[in-house]
């Protein structure tokens, strides 16, 4: 399922809000807690899920925040990536899905504690 974007009065809105400054704010930006960017949006703007669109889904306004490349990037590689893998990893889990074994040793162990080549199956 591909991930939705922020609608154009949305993204306008939040622009508006930010008041032409990056929103970016804490940790999850790369930032000291609670403090925020203020670097100026002319050189550049990307509007962000604040909660990762494909955990919670929303598109408001609310989730919506206008911040600069470098906050942006940040977020996406520390907080975004490895929260949508380890999500993906719990959905595959709760369901039953396990990665195939990538390696298979042509030895089997019999139980007497024999050990003999594999067949062909």
């Amino acid at each position: 399922m591909s991930r939705a974007e922020f609608s154009k009065p949305t993204k306008r809105e939040a622009l508006r809000r930010s008041a032409g400054q990056c929103e970016a704010r804490g940790t999850m930006y790369g930032l000291p807690l609670a403090m925020r960017c203020f670097a100026n949006l002319a050189y550049g703007v990307e509007f962000d899920h604040i909660i990762l669109d494909a955990n919670s889904k929303d598109n408001s306004l609310e989730n919506c925040a206008a911040v600069c490349v470098k906050c942006h990037k940040y977020k996406t590689a520390k907080h975004d990536t490895p929260l949508a893998a380890k999500t993906v990893r719990q959905r595959d889990k709760a369901n039953g899905i396990k990665k195939p074994s990538q390696w298979q040793s042509k030895w089997r162990r019999k139980v007497n504690g024999r050990t003999v080549l594999r067949e062909n199956t």
